[in-house]
């Protein structure tokens, strides 16, 4: 009897051994990071857990320059910017900024300061919209119209050929539909946590005719970053330093990576000063009017959204046509999908052109270029929401 339970032992420890072999071979690193996962998928640890990303950053370097100017606001607006403070500080805001017509007239951090690196999650969806504009500018890409298979060669061989820039931007690529599984053979787990996701989400394949369905898709920006990666010759963090941080004056900032070395994940995880989302929604607003870094009409192409979902264009939200809860995700995707966020909003926008930079928890940046104003708001998730309050708040306050 002894002798036969210390086989049957052996032989667990062996397969045990081989199952250990065979999980590293197939990315020893992915699986440490999926098991990270598993407690919050099982329920015994918070739901967060279960959509933990690996703690590893690249750098996108900034060259910070000339500070940004303050300037006092106009007397009749005071109270309704303090109004407006009031309302983010209760709605769990960490940093609350208005820029208008050229300088910061309101600015309160709850905690840190200007240059404190705070989480802006999917915003990095807007930074790599005008990463792509830039490398228009520079004629690293075309236009917009330039199909994508100009730079991910292997897809010149199929339906995939047709999607261009645009239909990656304005997340109507037709590739296949973003949708959560917590299994870890599948493209969900592999690509967000593999350390080596790039040959995986290369291989996705066309489902949808290109530029005619929504699908609001993690996996369209990861790979428009390896696109642009490919036409810059160089790794979309280095690029994104090249074209927009050190142009604009940023300071440096941090985005998800899946390996020291690796491909950047370029449609989330991204860590910011607050400062420089100000910056960057005022660099929309000069470029709408006057061009100088961006292609001519490039922000208006920006607003310009497709039929089936008219309030997300090229890399930004939309605030006009007014929808009182809007839904991120495609009505079209038959499958479950982990974009579950609908965005409650009391009232139309005050002004017909808002642009929103939009996150997690609710992080955001509303760029409204016929005003000359920008407004930031980063923080923790927070109850009780209202797309509307503070740009309106603000907005009326400067009227």
């Amino acid at each position: 009897m002894g002798r036969r339970l210390a086989r049957i032992l052996a032989g667990i420890a062996g397969g045990l051994a081989l199952l250990a072999a065979a999980m590293a071979i197939d990315d020893g690193r992915f699986w440490v990071r999926y098991a990270a996962r598993v407690p919050g998928m099982l329920g015994l640890a918070p739901a967060a857990t279960a959509n933990a990303v690996p703690d590893l950053r690249a750098v996108i370097y900034g060259a910070p320059g000339v500070p940004l100017a303050h300037c006092a606001p106009p007397a009749a607006a005071a109270p309704a910017l303090a109004a407006a403070d009031r309302w983010a500080t209760a709605h769990k805001s960490s940093a609350f900024l208005v820029w208008h017509d050229g300088c910061v007239v309101y600015e309160h951090y709850a905690t840190g300061n200007a240059a404190s690196i705070r989480p802006a999650g999917a915003m990095a969806k807007s930074l790599m919209a005008l990463v792509a504009g830039r490398a228009i500018r520079e004629g690293l890409v075309t236009g917009l119209d330039e199909p994508v298979a100009d730079q991910l060669t292997e897809w010149r061989g199929d339906g995939r050929r047709a999607i261009s820039y645009r239909d990656m931007l304005a997340m109507h690529a037709g590739l296949a539909w973003y949708h959560l599984t917590y299994s870890p053979f599948g493209d969900f787990q592999r690509i967000i946590i593999g350390s080596d996701y790039a040959p995986r989400i290369l291989r996705l394949p066309r489902v949808a005719t290109p530029g005619v369905l929504y699908d609001y898709s993690a996996w369209t920006y990861d790979l428009l970053g390896i696109a642009l990666s490919r036409a810059g010759h160089r790794p979309y963090e280095q690029l994104a330093s090249d074209l927009l941080a050190k142009p604009l004056g940023l300071g440096d900032e941090r985005i998800y990576i899946d390996r020291p070395g690796g491909t950047v994940h370029g449609n989330c995880c991204l860590f910011t000063r607050a400062d420089d989302w100000v910056r960057m929604g005022a660099f929309l607003v000069g470029e709408s009017r006057t061009p100088h870094l961006l292609p001519p009409g490039f922000v208006a192409q920006m607003q310009q959204a497709l039929p089936d979902q008219p309030n997300y264009g090229l890399g930004v939200w939309l605030g006009a046509p007014y929808v009182a809860n809007r839904v991120m995700a495609s009505a079209h995707n038959p499958y479950p999908t982990p974009v579950t966020a609908v965005v409650p909003q009391s009232a139309p926008f005050l002004a017909p052109d808002v642009m929103i930079f939009e996150g997690v928890a609710q992080n955001k940046v509303w760029v409204v270029p016929s005003r000359s104003l920008v407004i930031v708001r980063l923080g923790a998730e927070p109850a009780n929401w209202d797309d509307a309050a503070l740009p309106n708040m603000v907005i009326r306050g400067l009227e």
